[in-house]
């Protein structure tokens, strides 16, 4: 039987096998397998070296390239979440903005609605007052006229008794 070894690349889109061993019974069933081997045992087993191409030519500054990989892939996530908070910032004060203006039509409308009550009760207690004046008035107008009916009718019994007084020869 054979050992395979296998490496996942770190972004997970492809992995690589080699065999350790191979025996002559086992090249038929490797040939006939679905999983991928790789075509020859001399390819790098560091995944760093694989993905990257500065690092297959055997350059002595690995290390700076890996750490300069590294730092713009912080730059990037960095950007990233910056463009981010920034997006959600914007949100953040459109959403205040928006809640705001709701809130001043809100108040607007209910001081409209308050006036708007205001000057309804207003005029209802104009008309009522107004109502009560004709009320008065046409109460003291009815009183005035019986007054004068009750003289009315007094006078005329002193009229001719006075008629009489003032026609003495």
């Amino acid at each position: 039987m054979s050992e395979y070894e296998l490496w996942i690349y770190t972004d997970q889109t492809s992995f690589a096998c080699t065999l350790s061993s191979l025996s002559s019974n086992n090249m038929s069933n490797i040939a006939k397998s679905t999983s991928p081997v790789a075509p020859a045992a001399t390819k790098s087993k560091d995944w760093t070296k694989a993905s990257t191409p500065e690092l297959q030519s055997g350059s002595e500054d690995e290390s700076d390239i890996l750490d300069a990989k590294a730092k713009e892939h912080r730059q990037q996530k960095q950007v990233k979440r910056e463009e981010k908070q920034h997006r959600e910032e914007a949100e953040r004060r459109a959403r205040k903005e928006v809640e705001a203006r709701v809130r001043e039509e809100a108040e607007r409308k209910a001081k409209e609605e308050v006036e708007r009550q205001a000057r309804e009760q207003a005029e209802k207690d104009r008309a009522e007052v107004q109502r009560r004046a004709a009320e008065v008035a046409a109460r003291q107008r009815a009183l005035a006229q019986e007054a004068l009916k009750k003289r009315a009718r007094e006078e005329p019994e002193a009229g001719p008794s006075g008629d009489q007084s003032g026609e003495v020869r």
